[in-house]
């Protein structure tokens, strides 16, 4: 019987995986599996789509999928394109606002010729990006993004990007004109998700104040203003924040001009997947269902981790141990068993860590080549087979990380960090308290004690995805 997360997820913020091509099109096709390769007995290939509730080994109706991996509206057949819409799954589909901020989305590198702000916004519009990128998201996503212009485009590390010659002004100006293309030109099938974009303090109030007008079915949490923090502003007197406080201090600015009121959905935060900002977005989530009175409202989080890891790095994910030392409530990774002996080993060795996929592999069903002139023991289908493992992991250990948080209290005192505890204790109040800027300084070494330790490395490139709107940080997985 396939185990089916989907339900389970009602009342939490939901951790949205974001699916890579490479993947979603090779597990729709058992051709690609060849005859002759081990492969677990009494299951297909087909089976590593998550998405399908028909697969034998497990289901997650949640995704996120982008359009910057495609240069046109033309269908390909994958496990987004082909799902049924009418079953319980929901994608939330990416404009493409990292690879526009990089200058690496195709076809825009003819906006590079031009040479100031009013010419690279005609050039744009010239472009017709936004056209296909729009009719992609109406048609395959159930939420989508708006179209933004990353202001960390402006960079110096940017500098290939045609957008890095804009002002702030100017890249909000484009940005509100997307806006005002989707509001006209959208079929409106899929519900839309304004996305708030900021470095600094300063910037991030001119871009909220440009952008809040428009009123789709909710917002999307970019850059500094969501998990990563607010950039040290010398200028400005404004010190690097966390990024929880800088989270919080965006929604309860938003909040006061009445963002989250019913008919306002759904709030994605972009690019982060710790269990403890599982568990903080969560209780985000209750606390603007019961004083915004909107009892449906929905908070989701997104990464492409467990892909890159298994993907392109060959890292077997492993479950968070959840004490109460912080330092538990953290993702752990590591080299797969990558080994040509395997190939033909006569010991039938077993693949050591559990999930669904891994109960039923032997290190022969992935190290699937041998002998000293092999190009490497893994081929793609043992990527895809890591990667299923891993996407399970990281859906599986959010989902025990919110259950345990937000069990009796009784019961979450036994195993929840004392620090986490208040901290879900302080979103209660901060949003039930109308002068709430002094309450939230009170309380920043709390916040920063509940995530002082999430590491970053300098490595751009372990995971693209999870920087789509930072260029040179990146979250480390340890």
């Amino acid at each position: 019987m396939t185990i089916d997360l989907t339900p389970r997820w009602k009342d939490f913020a939901v951790y949205l995986p974001a699916l890579q091509f490479g993947y979603a099109s090779d597990v729709v096709d058992n051709k690609r599996l060849k005859k002759d390769r081990n492969f677990p007995q009494n299951i297909k290939l087909t089976d590593l789509d998550f998405l399908n509730p028909k697969s034998k080994l497990w289901h997650y109706g949640y995704g996120l999928y982008s359009a910057g991996q495609f240069d046109s509206m033309r269908p390909r057949a994958d496990a987004i394109t082909q799902r049924n819409r009418n079953k319980e799954i929901i994608i939330l589909g990416d404009s493409g606002g990292y690879q526009i901020g990089k200058g690496t989305l195709k076809g825009a590198s003819v906006i590079g010729k031009a040479t100031d702000g009013a010419s690279i916004a005609k050039a744009w519009k010239e472009t017709r990006i936004r056209e296909w990128i729009v009719e992609w998201l109406d048609e395959y996503s159930d939420y989508a993004m708006t179209i933004d212009m990353p202001l960390w485009a402006r960079y110096d590390e940017n500098s290939n990007s045609p957008f890095h010659k804009c002002t702030v002004q100017e890249l909000i100006k484009i940005s509100v004109d997307n806006l005002e293309f989707i509001k006209n030109k959208s079929t409106h099938q899929t519900k839309w998700l304004n996305v708030i974009q900021g470095t600094d303090y300063n910037d991030w109030k001119l871009w909220w104040n440009a952008v809040k007008k428009y009123r789709f079915s909710g917002w999307a949490l970019a850059g500094s203003v969501g998990w990563r923090g607010i950039r040290e502003n010398k200028e400005l007197g404004i010190e690097k924040l966390d990024g929880m406080y800088s989270l919080l201090q965006t929604m309860l600015t938003m909040n006061d001009d009445n963002a989250f009121e019913k008919g306002q959905e759904w709030t994605h935060v972009l690019g982060v997947s710790q269990p403890t900002w599982a568990v903080m977005l969560t209780s985000i989530q209750k606390t603007i269902r019961k004083h915004c009175n909107n009892p449906t409202f929905k908070i989701s989080y997104d990464s492409a981790s467990p892909f890159q890891a298994g993907g392109r790095y060959q890292r077997v994910v492993r479950y968070p141990k959840l004490l109460k030392d912080i330092k538990t409530w953290a993702m752990t990774m590591h080299l797969a068993p990558i080994n040509s002996n395997y190939y033909d080993s006569k010991q039938d060795y077993r693949f050591p860590y559990s999930s669904p996929i891994g109960d039923l592999l032997t290190l022969r069903d992935l190290n699937v080549r041998g002998g000293l002139f092999q190009n490497g023991a893994f081929d793609t289908i043992s990527n895809h087979i890591i990667t299923n493992h891993n996407v399970w992991v990281y859906v599986r250990s959010f989902l025990e990380a919110n259950e345990i948080a937000f069990m009796q209290g009784s019961e979450s005192v036994q195993t929840v960090p004392e620090s986490m505890l208040e901290l879900m204790e302080l979103i209660d109040t901060l949003f039930a308290t109308e002068r709430w800027t002094t309450l939230l300084k009170k309380n920043k070494n709390l916040i920063s004690e509940v995530f002082k330790r999430v590491k970053f490395a300098e490595d751009k490139e372990l995971n693209e995805r999870d920087v789509r709107y930072y260029s040179n940080v990146k979250q480390e997985i340890y």
